[in-house]
């Protein structure tokens, strides 16, 4: 992510790429349009929002508590090991390479657990996560395609003047054109239609979520003006966009429930994944930004997640989408029937094995824990 430390004594702001009871609302931890289906709304989306809210937080928690029985379910042990390259040597040790690769994917999730259930710092009031640094949109339509030639914008929308009070031009500004001169026939987007003011350099911005994308993360980085007129950063901000394929054109089940009613012996459990599972796996982007692969480096397909791990653990352990399977597998195994939650219940357990000579990380009935 490109940083600016100086730009004509003003300030601006770069956005670039970077996927029990609930108490909790999707609001309170994010900034989003609740009204409308332009500018990004989420106007029509809250109800389903909530859910997935609901069934992130669950299974997220059996995640959790399954990495925490880890010395005594033999189940967990095998699932990191083929997610997340944890070699299977039973207990762990006090320490060693073993016990800090499972204490990082545990840290992981920790990290959005708390974010989901929008934990406070300690006895005290404030949130570990502010909803005021944590946008979601439900479409791209609220980035605006600009030209070179338009006048540079700041954090505020205000137009970006010299030191004689002449309007400044995107294309004149160095740290705008390096951003550019990144990609093909990037243009600059402007966000602030939607409040979040800033440009996002690419060549699909506006236009991305008008095909099949499930959804992306951005960040972006608001530089003020301090007492020496010079630029200085405050608190980065990440927006998860949401596209629509991901609510009404995914082929993935609508909820837990209904992903679990699919499986019998040897069905792939990447076929069991619900559609919350892009939220999910937006918000390991989100929170954890450039300590976790993307673009082009993330893997998605699940044996190529298997394969990853195989080849490099610690990428493994840094990829979104192996942590979406891991938690999948561990809900499906784990989960149990709710009947303050039908949608996220699960009728019946089940395992995954790689299985058959396509090798598809299949479902069987394995009740075991050792």
């Amino acid at each position: 992510m490109a940083r600016i430390s100086f730009l004509l004594g003003l300030t601006t702001c770069l956005l670039t790429l970077l996927p029990s009871t609930i108490g909790v609302e999707i609001h309170e931890i994010f900034t989003l349009p609740r009204t409308g289906t332009t500018n990004g709304g989420c106007g029509d989306r809250m109800n389903v929002l909530d859910q997935w809210l609901g069934e992130s937080i669950r299974s997220v928690g059996v995640a959790l508590d399954a990495i925490n029985d880890y010395d005594n379910d033999a189940r967990v042990r095998k699932s990191m090991a083929k997610f997340f390259r944890i070699h299977n040597g039973g207990k762990l040790p006090e320490t060693g390479i073993r016990v800090d690769a499972v204490q990082e994917v545990k840290d992981n999730l920790q990290y959005v657990e708390d974010f989901l259930n929008h934990e406070t710092i300690g006895e005290t009031a404030d949130f570990i996560y502010n909803s005021d640094n944590y946008w979601l949109f439900c479409h791209s339509n609220f980035l605006v395609a600009h030209g070179n030639t338009d006048p540079a914008l700041d954090y505020e929308a205000d137009i970006i003047l010299d030191e004689d009070g002449n309007q400044v031009r995107i294309g004149d500004i160095p740290e705008y054109v390096a951003q550019l001169e990144k990609e093909p026939n990037a243009i600059p987007w402007w966000a602030g239609s939607s409040g979040l003011n800033g440009y996002y350099f690419t060549e699909t911005g506006g236009n991305f979520c008008n095909g099949d994308n499930l959804g992306l993360t951005a960040s972006i980085q608001p530089l003020q003006r301090n007492a020496n007129n010079q630029a200085e950063e405050d608190d980065l901000l990440a927006s998860v966009i949401l596209c629509p394929h991901a609510f009404d054109g995914s082929k993935r089940p609508n909820n837990y429930r209904e992903a679990n009613s699919l499986l019998r012996e040897g069905i792939n459990l990447a076929d069991a994944v619900p559609k919350s599972a892009t939220l999910l796996h937006e918000l390991f982007h989100a929170l954890r930004g450039d300590a976790f692969l993307a673009g082009d480096d993330e893997i998605y397909d699940i044996a190529s997640c298997i394969d990853l791990a195989n080849r490099n653990g610690a990428e493994a352990r840094q990829n979104p989408e192996s942590y979406v399977f891991f938690v999948a597998h561990m809900y499906h195994m784990l989960g149990t029937p709710d009947a303050e939650d039908p949608d996220g219940s699960i009728n019946k357990q089940w395992d995954f094995k790689v299985q058959g000579k396509d090798r598809v990380f299949g479902a069987f009935e394995n009740p075991s824990r050792t």
